[in-house]
């Protein structure tokens, strides 16, 4: 890690220490939001495919291959 990189990590960490208390406490929030916004992630695609839109479209909104949405979505989505 070069110097510039490692004090900006620093930095940061000192930022998220200041806000949070913890890195745990801001993992756990992180990890939550990201739960979340999977969530509502999966009922915009349940949504989509009960409006008619097709695999390939959903895959494109989503910018991933017609492959991963396939394997992602296609069990939650039937």
């Amino acid at each position: 890690m070069t110097d510039l990189m490692g004090s900006a990590v620093h930095e940061l960490l000192a930022q998220v220490l200041a806000r949070y208390g913890s890195i745990d406490v801001f993992i756990a929030l992180i990890t939550a939001e990201i739960r979340d916004t999977e969530q509502r992630r999966i009922e915009a695609v349940t949504r989509a495919r009960a409006a008619g839109a097709s695999g390939e479209a959903i895959a494109q909104a989503a910018n991933i291959t017609r492959q991963s949405a396939h394997e992602r979505w296609s069990k939650i989505t039937r």
